[in-house]
């Protein structure tokens, strides 16, 4: 089983347990429809770290994209 397989069997697993729908609302959304087919990595020690980052890129340039949006008039 891949590293990204067995991610997405464990948020399947936490979505289901917590009672999350598969939506925006889901705190994994991100990971899985933005950020996943981002991250190459061979263990899940390394996917997590790069997660990380990828998750810290995604933030600044959405805060940066909302900033820019909201001020034009």
């Amino acid at each position: 089983m891949s590293v990204k397989e067995q991610r997405l069997k464990f948020i399947n697993e936490e979505s289901i347990k917590k009672g999350y729908t598969f939506g925006d609302n889901n705190p994994y959304f991100v990971e899985v429809m933005e950020l996943m087919d981002k991250i190459e990595a061979d263990t899940m020690e390394e996917y997590l770290k790069k997660l990380k980052i990828e998750k810290e890129k995604y933030e600044k340039n959405a805060m940066f994209n909302y900033i820019r949006t909201s001020l034009r008039v």
